[in-house]
């Protein structure tokens, strides 16, 4: 979850979660996206480790920007997707990061 959290704040955004993430008490109810949950509809919505359940779907598909990040290439987010990238966000993320960081003018 930190390293979700990382490249939500390099990105400025809010975190989101899945049922359940919630359940397992990750996140707040608050935070939850799908049919029980929220809808959402960002610029960026960047699913990591989501699965694209359909009840998950439902709160999200209609973002104008979707990114998957998930090591399974079926899975069904990856057909929602914008930009798929089939890895373990445990490596795909730390990239993200490092690009970011090299894009970012550093303050002296």
């Amino acid at each position: 979850m930190r390293l979700v959290a990382g490249l939500a704040d390099a990105l400025g955004a809010s975190l989101g979660a899945s049922r359940m993430v919630v359940d397992l008490g990750w996140a707040p109810t608050e935070r939850q996206v799908g049919q029980t949950g929220r809808t959402v509809r960002p610029d960026l919505y960047v699913a990591c480790g989501i699965s694209g359940a359909s009840h998950h779907l439902a709160g999200m598909r209609d973002s104008k920007h979707i990114v998957a990040i998930n090591p399974d290439a079926a899975a069904p987010i990856h057909e929602v997707a914008h930009l798929s990238l089939p890895g373990d966000l445990h490596q795909v993320i730390p990239a993200i990061l490092a690009a970011l960081q090299r894009r970012t003018p550093q303050a002296s």
